[in-house]
């Protein structure tokens, strides 16, 4: 995994896990949160992490499965600005999904039935679900509520 991604995304998890998605503290506080094309995804040590579903591209879809790209990017709390864009690569399949690595070169496995995801797999896991109801018209899994949880926190129409 990408060292600069990985570590954002463990800061982030981990805020998450210490704080829940029932925090008291104030999130998606910024213009990017009532965005049309962005939806939060993550959030925590100071930064709030978004999906830009406007940049959604299909790379494959051939009636087994659905490759795509879609840029995810992270801003600086209630800041407004964005910083740390980058395009990640997707696969989902008899309502399973994984993320392209780029480093190995390999797909790993976003755990999409489990109640308890690690703190690295929360933004992937939103960011797919968000796709793919961009996409189909609904989740592909969030019996626990992950994606919608994170949903509340867009601020658009």
């Amino acid at each position: 995994m990408n060292m600069k991604r990985g570590l954002m995304i463990l800061s982030l998890g981990a805020a998450v896990a210490l704080g829940g998605f029932g925090s008291g503290q104030a999130f998606f506080n910024s213009p990017l949160a009532a965005n049309s094309h962005y939806r939060p995804i993550n959030f925590g040590m100071g930064y709030e992490m978004y999906v830009d579903l406007s940049s959604l591209e299909t790379v494959k879809d051939d009636g087994q499965g659905w490759t795509f790209k879609v840029n995810l990017f992270r801003s600086p709390e209630d800041s407004g600005n964005i910083e740390g864009t980058y395009t990640l690569t997707y696969k989902v399949a008899h309502g399973q999904a994984w993320l392209y690595n780029d480093s190995t070169h390999s797909w790993q496995e976003i755990p999409m039935r489990k109640k308890e995801i690690k703190h690295n797999q929360i933004a992937d896991f939103v960011a797919v679900n968000l796709c793919y109801k961009q996409k189909t018209g609904q989740y592909l899994n969030d019996d626990y509520g992950y994606a919608k949880g994170m949903e509340r926190y867009y601020k658009g129409e």
